[in-house]
């Protein structure tokens, strides 16, 4: 499936569709994520000499999906318990190599980035928060690819085409309460986006 917006760069409804995607089945695709890696939790458990500890994750609630920027580097920070959260934004839009005219229809490359967001206390460590945020990662990239909406809008490109991550880092809200551990996933999509000045 394509968007075709009329008279537009379609960076908002780009930006609706995914949001709405995300909020219907990220829930869905953490809990099969975390029930498949189990297995592999158990065994470096094993492989280290350490007792096995399921490693357990929060849902991402509605409420915790922010648009156009990072809440917790606008002004102050958001306290630890708006954490896990997600972030949609766009890197740019460009005319796609594909046809920068074609015909009636123009051709855009969006770059949507999608930053997750994860949280862990101090005693589970770094590495629980890392594994955190690279499996809403994975459940992001599960959860677009499977739908039958995003999916077509990804099918053009080797998606995601780049993904990062933050170092870890500690912090308490504003001086108080227990610290814990963050970190940041991100990737980036390209999605193909056709306009049309007539209607």
């Amino acid at each position: 499936m394509t968007l075709v917006n009329h008279q537009s760069t379609g960076v908002e409804e780009l930006l609706d569709v995914i949001e709405e995607v995300l909020i219907d089945n990220i829930n869905d695709a953490l809990a099969e994520i975390y029930a498949r890696r189990e297995l592999s939790d158990i065994a470096r458990a094993d492989r280290r000499g350490l007792d096995y500890v399921a490693l357990t994750y929060e849902t991402v609630p509605a409420d915790h999906f922010h648009i156009g920027n990072f809440p917790s580097l606008v002004l102050e920070e958001i306290p630890p318990d708006q954490y896990p959260y997600i972030v949609l934004t766009v890197e740019d839009f460009v005319p796609d190599a594909e046809d920068i005219r074609q015909d009636h229809i123009n051709v855009y490359r969006d770059a949507l980035i999608v930053h997750c967001l994860a949280k862990s206390n101090i005693e589970e460590g770094p590495e629980v928060v890392f594994r955190r945020a690279i499996r809403m990662g994975e459940a992001v990239f599960m959860t677009l690819g499977t739908d039958p909406v995003t999916s077509g809008m990804l099918s053009t490109f080797s998606n995601p085409t780049r993904g990062q991550h933050s170092i870890p880092w500690t912090s308490n809200h504003k001086g108080r309460g227990e610290n814990s551990w963050y970190q940041a996933v991100g990737m980036s999509y390209a999605i193909k986006n056709y306009t049309t000045m007539y209607d």
